[in-house]
């Protein structure tokens, strides 16, 4: 009797856990580098498990070994270990999560945690966070601790937010951001903010003024857009000041808007602006403009300079897409920056065009070339890049990538290469998995997001990237 028992209890399980959700999603990195003589295994395996209001959930990294050029310091970082778990709970108007999470408040001049796996920025916090929803506000309240890239914590971080919807086109909300017994800025203890958002027929204005414990400076961030019937327009202004919040491992627990374009194309990325909470005022203009169905402007102008009004970068950018007939489209874009890092000037011109041969078969064609001038010295090179791709949608792709430049020509330049080549090819099967593999030579460069980069030196080599979904 107590086995039939024992069969019914497990039967039961069996079809309670046949009830959830359980979804699997794993991430793998293989790089042979040549020049380096050096292996490389990284593999990302998240797995969630979702039960009506009940979600559990974890990943697992391996770091085999870990990449000199992203953790220096590789004896910090275990190989093989469980860096995200957490218990999460939702009902009606109650969100409690235990564990690992991510945070935001408002815009993130305050907190902002995200994971990005192309900058290797994994910035969790590991603690308690309650999200209370009502009809016209929404309350969060969290305590934890940041991690760093070697997944080390060190301070209590405890905050909380309110976001009150006043009418139905006005919010007005404030949060608190508290740092325990801070062990390396001993005075960064706590900022404040407040912020409004007021929307009205084509009309949206945001702003956040938010106010550190350490200074008697205020630090802000305005955004107003509005649009009409063949364009829209985006003007940003920022003042940050001694604004970053940071901890022993001079992690930032906030993110604010960095004010400048992102960019897709790998030229436009060469000279990057890295955003700096302590002393940076500006702004950021676009305007996009469709004249008709088949084209369409986009206009982007930047300016950041330093509180002494010392310019630290400057960009415009213009870009038009044509989509002629069906099966065709280019973009047409040029970009002229200025960046203080480095003392140069960069001009940037891209063709970039997208062919459909048939429904499922599209060749792509980019073409990139940029001069950069060196206000100190005055010297001048210019980049080359070229890039062929093919793809039968949804199954395969070709491309192949060449890249050139005449920096070597400046004198006391020393480089052991001015041209790079490599073909990659990327396949995806059974709806959820894609391969990808790639063999050859690859510049150095930065890779960023809002501001935040992450620099990539010259890769030779091999590197196969698999993602597989569940």
């Amino acid at each position: 009797m107590n086995f039939y028992k024992g069969v019914l209890i497990l039967l039961f399980l069996c079809a309670q856990t046949l009830l959830a959700q359980i979804s699997v999603r794993n991430q793998l990195e293989f790089t042979h580098w040549q020049s380096r003589d050096l292996d490389i295994l990284e593999n990302w395996t998240d797995v969630t498990y979702q039960r009506d209001w009940l979600q559990i959930g974890g990943r697992f990294e391996i770091n085999e070994p870990p990449d000199p050029t992203i953790f220096p310091q590789d004896t910090l970082l275990k190989h093989y270990e469980l860096t995200f778990a957490y218990a999460r709970i939702r009902h009606r108007f109650l969100d409690v999560t235990v564990g690992n999470y991510y945070a935001m408040f408002g815009r993130g001049l305050t907190l902002r945690t995200y994971e990005d796996r192309n900058l290797r920025v994994d910035n969790n916090l590991l603690g308690a966070k309650m999200v209370l929803h009502f009809k016209k506000l929404k309350f969060q309240a969290l305590s934890g601790r940041m991690r760093d890239k070697y997944n080390r914590r060190k301070e209590w971080l405890s905050g909380a937010d309110v976001e009150l919807k006043a009418s139905r086109s006005f919010k007005i909300g404030t949060s608190y951001l508290y740092q325990h017994n801070p062990q390396y800025f001993k005075d960064q203890k706590g900022l404040w903010s407040a912020r409004t958002n007021f929307t009205h027929d084509l009309f949206d204005l945001y702003t956040e003024v938010v106010k550190p414990q350490w200074s008697p400076a205020f630090s802000y961030y305005v955004a107003v857009s509005t649009y009409g019937e063949k364009w829209n327009a985006l003007l940003e202004l920022k003042d940050y000041n001694r604004l970053s919040f940071q901890n022993a491992y001079l992690m930032e627990y906030n993110a604010a808007p960095s004010l400048t374009r992102e960019h897709a194309f790998s030229l436009l990325n060469r000279h990057p602006h890295f955003l700096n909470q302590n002393d940076e005022k500006g702004y950021q203009l676009e305007v996009n403009y469709n004249p008709n169905m088949e084209i369409q402007f986009v206009f982007n102008h930047s300016q950041t300079f330093t509180h002494d009004r010392r310019r630290i970068f400057q960009e415009y950018y213009l870009e038009m897409t044509h989509y002629w007939k069906e099966n065709f489209e280019y973009h047409a874009l040029v970009d002229w920056n200025f960046d203080f890092s480095t003392n140069t000037e960069n001009i940037t011109a891209i063709f970039d065009a997208i062919y459909n041969l048939t429904r499922r078969d599209q060749l792509h064609i980019s073409i990139q070339h940029q001069h950069t001038k060196n206000k100190l010295d005055l010297s001048e090179y210019d980049n080359e890049l070229a890039l062929v791709e093919y793809s039968r949608s949804p199954w395969v792709s070709f491309a192949l990538v060449g890249e050139y430049t005449n920096k070597y020509k400046i004198r006391n330049v020393q480089m052991d290469r001015h041209q790079w080549l490599y073909g990659q090819v990327s396949f995806n099967f059974w709806k959820n998995q894609r391969l990808s593999i790639l063999y050859g030579t690859r510049r150095e460069g930065f890779i960023c997001v809002g501001g935040i980069c992450r620099y990539e030196p010259e890769f030779e080599g091999l590197e196969i990237k698999l993602t597989n979904r569940f």
